[in-house]
């Protein structure tokens, strides 16, 4: 099977936005090792940077006609990478709850990009793309839920 270089592009990005998203799952465990959150939030920003790199040099690669339904599907998923990077910058300029949006839209983004590659018939066979949607729905669903909970019992709070 041939692979081309927009794959490649393609796979790494998806690797780097993987890293980014899980390395902010754990970033408090690896703050109590570092004690760096500098150090941390560069990591991150790097590696974000990267993943931005190889999705351009993917769609960059891959610009053709006519426009499928799995290419669609990578637009939308290079979208939500923009507005991902977005809520990203929102945080550092201390924005409400933007880290709550950057976290949900990271990991829909994932799941975008997954199923472009199912859906394009490249090296990710359609159950493991059903799959990772199902985890992605659920971690966001539980996220919303933990989210809207925070609201709740802050307003509670405040109008007492």
């Amino acid at each position: 099977m041939l692979i081309l270089l927009g794959d490649v592009f393609g796979y790494i990005a998806l690797a780097f936005v993987i890293f980014t998203a899980s390395f902010m799952l754990v970033r408090r465990r690896l703050l109590q090792y570092t004690k760096n959150l500098n150090l941390l939030r560069r990591v991150h920003m790097y590696a974000a940077t990267a993943a931005g790199l190889f999705i351009v040099l993917h769609v960059a690669y891959f610009y053709v006609y006519p426009i499928t339904d799995a290419i669609l599907l990578g637009y939308a998923s290079a979208a939500m990478a923009v507005f991902v990077w977005v809520t990203g910058t929102a945080f550092l300029e201390r924005l409400r709850d933007s880290l709550f949006y950057h976290g949900t839209m990271s990991l829909s983004t994932i799941g975008l990009m997954v199923v472009h590659s199912a859906g394009a018939g490249m090296n990710i066979p359609v159950w493991l793309a059903a799959v990772t949607l199902v985890a992605v729905a659920s971690i966001c669903l539980v996220k919303a839920w933990e989210h809207l909970s925070h609201v709740i019992v802050s307003a509670g709070v405040k109008s007492h």
